[in-house]
């Protein structure tokens, strides 16, 4: 028996993709011909499967299969290699990809793997995006206001690895990403939610939860925030991107185990730690100002980067003080409809996230709308740690591009795609192949 699994193919281009040609060697299933047209702004999966067989060399296996843009002379080649799958740009290039350069797919068995193609002549992006695509794509994004766009974002972004915390906390029910905070801006992810905790007289993100009696606070400790400053630093360096920094579930775990919320005092001091992000972005009338009507070109389309920090204080008595004119908003000013599912079954969770977007998403002037594409433990399973957050994350990411691009219209899709372990671009390409949908049907 071969390995098998699904390649999601995400036509965001005005174009409808015709086959022109195909060929497999020893491929079990090789259906390119079952799909000789895929209509515009549509999406298919096809199944795929290796021979697999003891008595054939296998790494003959192989497969191509070659589309054209429909009235264009635009064309690209789907590779099968020995369990890999790639694309080849024969005749066009999209930003970040040359004309004639290969985007490698991978592969993965029982699994989903995308290849995601939007935009139109003169402007096309795909799998593979650049690491500064808002800024290669300005043209077309800059006039957006961000209530308009998709972008991507990391649930509980600094917990990618576990550096303190409490009796109960281990890898399988805190650890939620499987890069830094660093490494997940280089594969796109543009909104951060980091939860600050105070720790031994250090900032640093945390995941923690009240249990109750007789438990009380369980989680632990990820990033310090001294080192997050210094990643955003090096990333801006040379990617003048927008990044959004939200800030909220503070704790101070240092103070006995009822673990109160930051003070006046202790949040002023992590203000002031923060401000040696560079390139704050400071609007021109901070202290009223909805950033999600502004648009992209407003904070980037000068070729600085820009990053936004919002905060969301467990003690209601706290404010920003002066640091409201040093790039620091409160949650109201940048105010998203933010309601995660709470269950480890995945089709429950797309059901109930894409119910809650057509509700709230009825136009696109509609409240900023966060899709929490995530799953989340049930107490046994948090106790005996299977499945851990990030395997039922791997559910969640494959039905990613399987559900949430054929939900979308013009009027009805998500600004902010919400995922627990990041591990490659591929939702940043989506997020981009939504934004070329509703801005061009």
């Amino acid at each position: 028996m071969g390995q098998g699994g699904k390649l999601i193919l995400i036509n965001g281009t005005p174009y409808a993709w015709e086959l022109t040609y195909e060929h497999s060697y020893q491929m079990k299933s090789w259906p390119f011909k079952d799909f000789s047209t895929i209509p515009a702004y549509s999406s298919v999966s096809i199944y795929v499967e290796w021979v697999g067989d003891i008595f054939e060399d296998v790494n003959d296996d192989s497969g191509d299969a070659t589309y054209t843009l429909s009235g264009t002379s635009y064309s690209f080649q789907i590779q099968a290699r020995w369990r890999f799958l790639q694309v080849q740009l024969q005749t066009m290039a999209t930003v970040g990809n040359a004309q004639g350069s290969t985007i490698g797919l991978g592969w993965k068995h029982n699994g989903i793997v995308p290849f995601i193609l939007s935009g139109s002549e003169g402007g096309f992006s795909s799998s593979n995006p650049p690491s500064a695509w808002m800024q290669s794509n300005i043209a077309r994004l800059g006039p957006h206001p961000l209530r308009h766009l998709c972008i991507p974002g990391s649930h509980d972004s600094g917990m990618y690895r576990l550096t303190g915390g409490t009796a109960f906390s281990n890898t399988s029910n805190t650890i939620t990403q499987t890069f830094s905070i660093g490494d997940q801006l280089n594969r796109g992810v543009r909104y951060f939610d980091c939860r600050p905790v105070l720790s031994g007289r250090q900032y640093v993100s945390g995941h923690y939860s009240d249990l109750a009696h007789p438990l009380g606070w369980q989680g632990g400790n990820g990033e310090f925030f001294v080192d997050i400053v210094s990643q955003i630093n090096n990333f801006t360096n040379s990617n003048k991107e927008l990044i959004i920094f939200n800030l909220s579930h503070d704790r101070n775990t240092s103070a006995g185990r009822d673990y109160k919320a930051f003070n006046q005092e202790e949040w002023d001091d992590l203000f002031k730690l923060l401000t040696g992000i560079n390139h704050l972005y400071v609007a021109s009338n901070p202290d009223t100002v909805d950033l999600t009507l502004l648009p992209l070109g407003e904070f980037i389309g000068n070729g600085e980067a820009a990053v936004v920090v919002i905060i969301q204080p467990d003690d209601n008595t706290v404010t920003l003080g002066d640091y409201a004119n040093l790039g620091f908003y409160t949650y109201a000013q940048l105010d998203a409809y933010n309601s995660y599912s709470n269950t480890e079954h995945n089709d429950e969770m797309s059901r109930d996230q894409l119910q809650k977007m057509r509700e709230v998403r009825t136009d696109p002037d509609a409240q900023w709308f966060l899709l929490s594409w995530t799953l989340t433990l049930n107490a046994a399973s948090a106790v005996t740690g299977v499945p851990t957050i990030l395997e039922l994350a791997q559910k969640a990411a494959a039905s990613l591009y399987t559900d949430v691009y054929s939900a979308c219209t013009p009027a009805t899709y998500p600004n902010i795609l919400y995922l627990d372990a990041w591990q490659s671009s591929d939702p940043t390409a989506l997020a981009m192949a939504i934004n070329d949908t509703v801005n061009e049907l």
